[in-house]
């Protein structure tokens, strides 16, 4: 049942973040569509419409096939091993439910405009930094929070048996019982 429940709350986890992307670019076109860009916080962030033909910076603008058929790989591939391998940690399965909501957020727009709805425009970095940045969108920050999670995992808590099958762990474990038996019998 606790496997149920956990798989219960990613899928709302999951929803909840394509609602709260596709929520943001709806309102944030509604309420700002005949203006093109309006100051939040001057010389540190402002809302900017943009209508994003290609992928992060507008690399591969007009390859809609391209960019419709790459995402729908990577979420099938990460629902997947989501549901191969139900034991994987938390921060694993959290970082890849936040890059497949990311990218079903932006491949949604995709396919319903042809384009992906983008609107946070980073001033601050050019104020600060003189980086002329992207503007972005809500399912770019999932994205980003999502590598970044696993980034963290693979530096910090990677373990090849995570991705082990049960049978592969209980037949590890089964070793390791024997080979500590037989260094106790050696010894003794």
């Amino acid at each position: 049942m606790k496997k149920y429940l956990r798989y219960i709350l990613e899928v709302l986890f999951f929803g909840a973040l394509i609602g709260v992307d596709l929520g943001t670019k709806a309102i944030v076109f509604d309420l700002f569509e005949n203006k093109s860009s309006f100051v939040v916080l001057d010389k540190i962030f402002a809302i900017t419409l943009a209508r994003n033909t290609g992928a992060s910076f507008s690399i591969l603008s007009g390859k809609l096939t391209f960019l419709t058929i790459m995402p729908m790989i990577a979420i099938i591939a990460i629902i997947a091993l989501l549901i191969i391998r139900p034991n994987l940690p938390t921060n694993l399965r959290l970082g890849a439910i936040m890059i497949a909501g990311g990218a079903l957020g932006n491949l949604i727009d995709r396919l319903a405009f042809g384009y992906v709805r983008d609107f946070i425009d980073y001033v601050f970095l050019d104020t600060f930094f003189g980086i002329n940045f992207a503007i972005g969108n809500v399912a770019d920050l999932f994205l980003l929070m999502g590598v970044i999670m696993l980034i963290v995992y693979i530096i910090f808590e990677f373990k090849d048996e995570d991705f082990y099958s049960k049978k592969k762990l209980a037949k590890l474990h089964a070793e390791e019982v024997r080979d500590e038996l037989y260094s106790n019998d050696n010894e003794a």
